[in-house]
């Protein structure tokens, strides 16, 4: 078995408290003595990140873990926690969702597009929209993610906040904040680009496109390398793979103010799988 070195500390540095939260959260870990330190190891390559991370938050007094709060998981299925601190271990997903709450709200006051248009997949003036190939020569590849953010109504930015929350934060603990942020910048501009080519010259828009990137990876990660954070109940899978049909279906259209961005969908599902075919290493060992 393989051990990935997290963090080094003093041979007087107590690590009782660490060890118990770690086990309390079914982290398999070790503690061993080497060139006069204590050295705490990992086995699983897709946790380093996020424990050195928790270590480091520890150390500097940012994070302080009492024997009371090592019963008390600061997972993403522990909502026992206070919200601050839930928000505190998945700060790029709470990001995402601030953005895209500030993205239905600009939206919603900017029925002119002045302001829409430069965040849209598209730019557009008076006349229409204007060609995507120019504005990238413009240098304004930040359409690529931006309509990620925008939104169109309450309940449209409340549905893809809610997942996420709960499977964003899961990702983010597994992957770490720089290769979440790697991963949706990868899965928005898929899933935007899939949108832009199946229908050019529409405004279009929201995070449901990473979310089903979440699917997707999810999906395929927890085939691969089963864990804890991608165990999501079947049902809530089949639940969205459903939707996701449904809406291709057409039926979904009659009850909204407009149409569904299908194959944001479809192409975030795909984006997310491959993600997770490509930076997950098979291995038969369950957590």
């Amino acid at each position: 078995m393989d051990w990935i070195v997290v963090k080094k500390f003093p041979l007087t540095a107590d690590l009782t408290a660490v060890t118990g939260f770690l086990r309390e959260r079914a982290i398999v870990h070790r503690i061993y003595e080497e060139a006069g330190e204590q050295v705490l190891a990992v086995n699983d390559p897709r946790m380093a990140a996020p424990i050195a991370q928790f270590l480091e938050d520890v150390v500097q007094g940012r994070l302080i873990i009492s024997a009371e709060e090592t019963a008390q998981p600061t997972d993403v299925n522990n909502d026992s926690l206070p919200i601050i601190a839930q928000m505190k271990t998945a700060p790029v997903s709470v990001v995402l969702i601030v953005l895209s709450a500030l993205g239905a709200l600009l939206e919603a006051l900017d029925p002119d597009r002045a302001f829409v248009r430069w965040i849209s997949f598209q730019n557009m003036d008076t006349y229409g929209f204007l060609s995507f190939s120019d504005s990238l020569k413009a240098g304004e590849i930040w359409r690529l993610i931006t309509p990620a953010f925008l939104h169109f109504g309450f309940l449209h930015v409340l549905f893809n906040s809610l997942w996420v929350w709960d499977l964003g934060r899961r990702l983010e603990l597994l992957m770490g904040k720089k290769n979440y942020m790697l991963f949706f910048i990868f899965t928005a501009s898929v899933s935007n680009i899939a949108q832009y080519r199946w229908a050019a010259d529409t405004l279009f828009g929201g995070m449901s496109g990473v979310v089903y990137a979440l699917i997707g990876f999810i999906i395929v990660s927890h085939r691969l390398a089963p864990h804890r954070l991608t165990a999501v109940p079947a049902s809530v899978l089949g639940f969205m793979l459903f939707w996701l049909v449904l809406c291709m279906s057409g039926v979904v259209d009659y009850f909204i103010g407009g149409g569904v961005a299908n194959a944001a969908h479809v192409g975030g599902l795909l984006a997310g799988a491959v993600y997770a075919a490509i930076t997950v290493k098979k291995t038969s060992t369950d957590y």
